[in-house]
């Protein structure tokens, strides 16, 4: 299992073998191994220019995933699933960490779980029960890091992107 780590920005510095750490075992958690995920970390200029051009939305957003295709023509044949890429903007990561009062290594680390549940075919924009399974998703890896990383200060912090509380109720996990 391979979960490569690019870092097209220069101003925020991030533990990346947390990072790495963190996305296997939310892989291993959900048994998506073995597979390969590429990380890519960005500034929001190019965060806005990949949201307008994938989403045809204006603006910087927080993370993007972004599904690997089949292998082409002639390609060698895969010894793992390439799952996809997830982009993360750091500068948002860093602003959300602030808000909520986390350090922005487990927000991060919230955006990749999130990213990752994406991937997989959740997505919460398509109604209550969907969010609901995601938010399930997101949990389950969450508590996989939780239990594997002894350095956690605050657990609780390793939850997720999507709230406890979504469309005005508690989510049961």
């Amino acid at each position: 299992m391979a979960v490569v780590i690019l870092d097209l920005q220069r101003k925020i510095k991030i533990d990346k073998d947390r990072l790495r750490r963190h996305s296997l075992w939310a892989l291993q958690s959900v048994r998506m191994s073995p597979c390969e995920l590429t990380l890519v970390l960005v500034n929001d200029r190019r965060m806005r220019a990949l949201n307008a051009t994938y989403r045809d939305k204006r603006g910087t957003t927080d993370v993007l995933s972004f599904e690997a295709g089949p292998p082409y023509p002639g390609q060698p044949s895969r010894t793992a699933r390439v799952l996809g890429e997830i982009v993360i903007s750091l500068p948002r990561a860093l602003a959300q960490a602030n808000l909520f009062d986390i350090p922005v290594d487990d927000e991060i680390t919230n955006l990749v779980i999130h990213g990752l549940c994406h991937l997989l075919g959740y997505d919460h924009e398509r109604g209550d029960l969907e969010a609901r399974e995601m938010k399930q998703a997101e949990a389950k890896m969450a508590r996989a890091i939780q239990k594997k990383e002894p350095a956690l200060k605050t657990p609780s912090n390793i939850s997720g992107k999507i709230p406890e509380t979504f469309f005005g109720e508690r989510i049961h996990t």
